[in-house]
């Protein structure tokens, strides 16, 4: 099965929550019109961001079958699937189908771990063939899941046994094996770069296309960086690098991902708090983190609202 390569930004998305921390899923048509008129191509619901890790079954349902209405040629809805319960996989990759969203995506097992590509395969093949029309992606990220194996030759299996299997959204620094990705099999699969504040050195290695969290509020500015580098922009294409640079060093500062929110809410589109055990920021925090951003020149290139 034959899946087009994704070109452009895909965003990671936030799932939104009420301030007593339930799922709170009226603000997404809001948030996708934010996402669609800054030009972001789709997005990757339920994972890192979207803290798939602490959300209930009936939660990840909620939010793929609150996201679907919005898939589209020229935006694609993924959602994330798995992470350690293949059973439970199975069962959402089904609903995915049954709501007809463009793909899905499934992470190393982070707990009882997969200790060879053979392992990993058989865990989620399975998966894969219960949305057999699905583009289906393998989410690389052993800084979390702590399965660091090797993605050419899990491209090799994956695309032996998995007939709808579409690529890999890589998050992880190895840039020789990202670019090996690439061009495997004569760049039949989709690699999508992962690593925002990287994007420039993605760019460089061959990446086309991207999914991160600070595209959800900072679209214009990896939207110009982009456009520098195909250029030749190289100095223009540096310096939009490293003003994501600095926002996201803020992020230490400010509770992690829960800047990410907070950023978001200052945009309007009011996600509410991580769940534990996630920081939730203090109106103090984020008052200090509304400023700092202000220093930085941030609103000047934020997404559009």
């Amino acid at each position: 099965m034959k899946f087009n390569h994704i070109t452009g930004l895909i965003a990671a998305t936030f799932s939104p929550f009420s301030p007593t921390g339930e799922l709170h899923t009226d603000i997404i048509p809001e948030y996708a019109r934010m996402l669609r008129i800054n030009g972001i191509k789709g997005v990757f619901i339920n994972g890192t961001t979207g803290e798939g890790a602490s959300l209930m079954f009936d939660e990840k349902k909620a939010l793929i079958a609150a996201w679907a209405p919005y898939q589209a040629p020229d935006f694609k809805v993924m959602a994330m699937v798995s992470g350690t319960s293949q059973q439970e996989g199975i069962a959402l990759a089904a609903y995915a189908r049954e709501h007809q969203l463009y793909g899905i995506a499934v992470n190393a097992p982070y707990y009882i771990k997969t200790g060879s590509v053979e392992a990993l395969v058989d865990f989620i093949r399975p998966i894969a063939a219960a949305a057999p029309e699905l583009a289906f992606y393998f989410y690389h990220i052993p800084i979390l899941t702590g399965v660091n194996l090797s993605m050419t030759s899990f491209l090799q299996q994956a695309g032996d046994a998995i007939p709808n299997f579409a690529g890999i959204k890589y998050t992880h620094n190895d840039l020789m094996e990202f670019n090996q990705c690439l061009r495997f099999d004569n760049y039949r699969y989709d690699i999508l770069w992962g690593w925002d504040e990287m994007l420039l050195a993605g760019l460089a290695m061959g990446a086309k296309g991207g999914v991160g969290s600070t595209y959800n509020f900072a679209a214009p500015l990896y939207h110009e960086l982009v456009l520098q580098f195909e250029a030749g922009n190289s100095e223009n294409a540096l310096a939009l690098q490293e003003k994501s640079i600095d926002f996201i060093a803020l992020y230490p500062r400010f509770g992690g991902a829960a800047a990410g929110k907070a950023i978001l809410s200052f945009l309007g589109i009011a996600a509410g708090d991580l769940r534990p055990p996630g920081k939730s920021l203090s109106n103090n925090q984020k008052n200090d983190l509304f400023s700092a951003l202000q220093s930085q020149g941030f609103f000047d290139y934020c997404a559009k609202v």
